[in-house]
């Protein structure tokens, strides 16, 4: 514009000072048309900045604006996923609690129980060492009555043998010894 604008005044220069004066200060259609001409100079470098420059840069900041937009998203989704995890961890911390008492109480309910049948097979094993033990002594008084008869059968047969030795027989004997059994019988040895 400028180199223009110097060509110009050389051009007037040598029609003259005046010409010159008028022709800057003046509207002519030279003036008009060169206006045009760069008025249409600048929309057309305007319109090819724009397809060049100006529409891929607003696609990037557009693009930019969407991932940031994403970027927003995802941080608010990723924190309520937070928010919904620390409150499953929490809940399943008051449930561990919970459920460490129900086992410790289940194991104490075992153990109780497992006591009682320990207790209860104790008492049971006793009964029958204690009824064993009575059945063995049934049997050992059984015995020793048994010898305690035979000892006084033997005894009384001596005694009376010789009281009676001379005057019994047999038989008489044996009537004798069964005679003085049933007289001291069986409530004399218990």
């Amino acid at each position: 514009m400028g180199a223009l604008l110097k060509l110009q005044c050389v051009l007037l220069a040598a029609d003259g000072e005046d010409s010159l004066i008028q022709r800057v200060f003046g509207l002519d259609a030279q003036l008009i048309a060169d206006t045009l001409i760069v008025a249409c100079a600048v929309l057309f470098l305007f319109l090819l900045l724009s397809y060049l420059v100006f529409n891929p840069a607003r696609e990037l900041l557009a693009k930019r604006r969407e991932k940031v937009v994403s970027d927003l998203e995802d941080a608010a989704k990723e924190k309520e996923d937070a928010i919904a995890f620390k409150a499953e961890y929490e809940s399943r911390l008051a449930n561990a609690e919970k459920d460490a008492d129900e086992i410790i109480s289940e194991g104490r309910r075992r153990a109780n129980k497992r006591e009682e049948e320990i207790v209860s097979e104790a008492k049971e094993e006793a009964a029958r060492i204690l009824a064993r033990t009575e059945k063995e002594i049934e049997l050992e008084k059984a015995k020793a009555r048994d010898e305690v008869k035979q000892e006084m059968v033997e005894v009384a047969q001596a005694m009376a043998g010789r009281f009676i030795s001379e005057n019994m027989d047999k038989e008489k004997q044996a009537d004798l010894v069964d005679e003085v059994i049933n007289e001291i019988g069986d409530t004399t040895w218990q």
